[in-house]
This record gives C-alpha cells, sequence and structure tokens, in this order.
C-alpha cells in the first residue's frame, strides 16, 4: 500500500472520530469533524520530505464567507463515501489557503521561508477545530496518540517545522518515532512579535532548510 492511499484511510478513519467532543466535553465548531491537513502532489517525491506541524486548526468563528460550511459538507461526503477523495479535498483547501490566517499563513510559509507548496506536507496536532480554540493537553496527547503518530509514520518526513510553541513540546516524540529526522521548533506564523523578528525568524529558517536540504 502506498503512502497517499494510507493517508486517505487514515483522514477517513479520523473524520469518524468523536472522542473529544464526547468525553472531554469539547464543543465542536462549524466543521464539525477532523480536517486533514494538505499533502502536496510532489510531496512523496521531492527530495527532501518537509512536514509542518501546527497545533489545530482555526475555529473560523470570524468568517463570514461561508467557506467553512462549504468545506464541512465536502467532509461530510469525503467521511462517507468514496466519491469523494482526499484530493478533492485538498484542492478545495489549496483554493482556499490564501485566506488562512487572514493570509499571513501563505505569506509566512510560501512567500517568506518559501517552502514549495506542491512539496510540502502540513499537518495539526489536533485533526479537529473546537468551538473557542481550546486545545487542553488531554486532546491534543489523545489526537497524537490516535492519529498523528501514524500520520507521521505514513508521511516519514525528512524535516519537521514545528509553528508555535504549543507544538515544540512533542519535539522528543517526533524524533523517538521517525529515523534520522530533523526536528526544527519555529515561531507561529500569527505570532505578535512584529515584522522585524518575523523577518529574522524566516532568514533563521531558510538558513537551516539551505543546510539540510543543500
Amino acid at each position: 500500500m502506498n503512502g497517499s492511499v494510507e493517508l486517505g484511510e487514515l483522514s477517513r478513519e479520523a473524520c469518524r472520530c468523536r472522542y473529544c467532543f464526547d468525553h472531554l466535553g469539547l464543543k465542536a465548531p462549524t466543521i464539525a469533524i477532523a480536517q486533514p491537513r494538505w499533502v502536496g502532489p510532489h510531496y512523496w517525491e521531492s527530495g527532501k520530505k518537509i512536514l509542518v506541524v501546527l497545533l489545530n486548526p482555526g475555529s473560523g468563528e470570524s468568517r463570514k464567507d461561508g467557506a467553512d460550511e462549504r468545506m464541512y459538507q465536502k467532509l461530510l461526503a469525503f467521511r462517507d463515501s468514496q466519491d469523494v477523495t482526499l484530493n478533492e479535498i485538498f484542492s478545495d483547501q489549496l483554493a482556499d489557503m490564501r485566506n488562512w490566517g487572514r493570509g499571513r499563513f501563505w505569506r509566512y510559509f510560501i512567500d517568506g521561508i518559501d517552502l514549495k507548496i506542491n512539496e510540502v506536507a502540513f499537518a495539526n496536532v489536533s485533526w479537529c477545530a473546537t468551538s473557542g480554540n481550546m486545545y487542553p493537553l488531554p486532546m491534543l496527547s489523545q489526537c497524537f496518540d490516535r492519529f498523528r503518530s501514524r500520520l507521521a509514520q505514513i508521511l516519514s518526513p525528512d524535516i519537521v517545522l514545528l509553528c508555535g510553541s504549543n507544538t515544540h513540546r512533542f519535539k522528543d516524540k517526533f524524533e523517538s518515532m521517525l529515523s534520522n529526522v530533523k526536528v526544527f521548533p519555529i515561531l507561529h506564523y500569527a505570532h505578535r512579535e512584529g515584522r522585524q523578528v518575523e523577518e529574522q525568524e524566516i532568514q533563521r529558517i531558510r538558513k537551516f532548510l539551505a543546510l539540510e536540504i543543500g
């Protein structure tokens, strides 16, 4: 079984999981099930596979354009039918990605760090968004143990960028799961440190990647 097939199966399984909403008292936002994250079509054959790990999907509470409702319906169809593929989900994500984080997501990772969108993979420790962006440690641990560790094995990245301080605690786990991986903690794209700090961080990350990729 190749990686893309395994990824599709794991993603459907994650979309069926309700553990944190049934047992931890968390409430779901508009997109009320797991959200698989973008894996570029050329990720699998890229010379050095780069995985960017963030903490969670945003709750979408500030969005008024209906995009989250449309994605929710598409994810339900993906969960329940083989007729909707993971590539269709990714295609819709790519069309909307420039809007994520009010544009800061794309400016940081693609325009700034210069990651190649068709070669990079993104993931969240928590597959699900929650109302109010509540992510207690039991939720993160559950999701990591149930799905994220298996996703890491499927993607088998050479480089993991841990985005934001709340993801940095998982550095040891990634290093223990994956052989010969380079795990590099970085500043979150939606930080509040100012433009100068962001530019310094982008240069630091680009230097690291240049040394690793060659």
